[in-house]
């Protein structure tokens, strides 16, 4: 195989993945400029909606014939997590098209989290548009900023403007997992972040003697309570059926990520604090569980912080007789697609749209690659990209009509 002429899409997804929008100063005006120019080009509309400034949501329709009809939003995020250059074979901005063995690859920070994705929707909507085709309900396609810092500033504060409620959304698809096998992932919920800070305080002195009472002593039984409950969910993930790797989500996740405390060797300190990163699957109340978390704690003499407030977790319930579910489970068969409903073992946008009642599911058609989110030598290939954009010129036909 020969590193052909560059296929058009490829171009306008490389120019997408070159726009910095990295953390901690991603370039969103730059990215905002591109996303208007695209929509230019196609003929759509755009609005641009900034409820922090700084931090602008294109917003691009594809216009349908009745809108009075609830609308389908297409989902995405601009914004991509730092790099380590130094690990990456290729420079991660440069959006590096490469010919490995008989396969063509996009190298770059974000190809799979999430900008490959959301080129998926533009292109698919050149392909609609050029072709004539009018679809009854209106389909938005959403870029946000912010997503990868929780997108407080992003879809969080969109979901409560007045721009949002016009929108008028009946179905949203949003970010989906690439497929490590040959199963598409179609993420009906997700976990919650709830992340919980322990501080005990204690005696201090020289570190000659057995002091009593030290903050050590009393934050060691919580941390190691909060160890056993990781082993318990680990060993629960141990017995379901099914893989592994896909059913993360129908557990509990807990680690140990911060310890501190202590200022000089030979001092005892005053001070311990160990903060632990949870994501709680949907399947556990979670007000239940931080309450026995902070019963626990309590016990102990050990002040427990929940970093994360967040309560609110709708699961949106996959209904083969819903006819936006029934629209896409008959893309799938079209296609021979193998598909599994899953819980999304991290966070996404789509937990706001959630929380407005409206039912959002993740999707990503692209299977067969590593999972390389947040990982060096990110990449994508270019074959299954390209084959992605149909497969979402059916989505959003079957939706949009359902």
């Amino acid at each position: 195989m020969t590193q052909a002429e560059e296929p058009e899409p490829i171009s306008r997804l490389r120019k997408y993945l070159q726009i910095k929008t990295v953390h901690p100063k991603p370039d969103y005006e730059s990215c905002k400029n591109f996303l208007i120019q695209q929509a230019g080009e196609i003929g759509l509309e755009h609005q641009v909606v900034e409820c922090v400034e700084g931090k602008p949501i294109v917003i691009i329709k594809l216009a349908g014939t009745d809108p009075t009809q609830k609308s389908i939003l297409l989902s995405s995020h601009t914004d991509v997590v730092p790099v380590f250059e130094d690990q990456w074979k290729y420079d991660p901005f440069a959006a590096e098209r490469v010919l490995e063995g008989d396969e063509i690859r996009i190298y770059a920070r974000g190809v799979q989290d999430m900008k490959a994705q959301g080129m998926c929707y533009l292109e698919a909507f050149r392909i609609l548009k050029r072709a004539g085709k009018r679809l009854t309900r209106n389909v938005y396609a959403i870029y946000a900023p912010d997503e990868e810092i929780g997108g407080a500033d992003g879809v969080g504060a969109l979901v409560e403007t007045k721009e949002f409620e016009a929108l008028n959304a009946g179905f949203d698809l949003d970010e989906g997992g690439l497929g490590v096998g040959d199963t598409v992932i179609a993420f009906t919920a997700e976990r919650l972040l709830n992340a919980v800070r322990f501080t005990a305080h204690g005696n201090t002195g020289h570190g000659s003697q057995f002091i009593e009472g030290t903050a050590i002593e009393k934050l060691l039984p919580v941390m190691n309570w909060m160890l056993a409950f990781r082993e318990e969910e680990k060993v629960k993930l141990n017995t379901i059926e099914g893989d592994r790797f896909l059913c993360q989500g129908a557990v509990t996740a807990t680690n140990l990520t911060i310890l501190e405390g202590g200022k000089q060797q030979n001092v005892v300190p005053a001070t311990f604090s160990a903060t632990f990163d949870m994501r709680v699957s949907p399947n556990r109340d979670i007000m239940v569980l931080r309450k026995t978390i902070r019963d626990f704690a309590e016990k102990h003499d050990v002040q427990c912080t929940f970093l994360s407030t967040d309560s609110v977790n709708p699961v949106t319930t996959w209904d083969s007789s819903d006819p936006f579910c029934a629209s896409i489970e008959k893309v799938f068969e079209k296609r021979m697609i193998k598909w599994s409903k899953v819980i999304c073992f991290a966070v996404s946008d789509a937990r706001h749209i959630r929380r407005k009642g409206i039912p959002a599911i993740g999707i990503n058609p692209l299977t067969n690659h590593p999972l390389l989110p947040h990982d060096h030598n990110e990449y994508v290939r270019e074959k299954d990209f390209l084959e992605a954009i149909d497969v979402y010129v059916d989505l959003i036909s079957g939706l949009a009509n359902a």
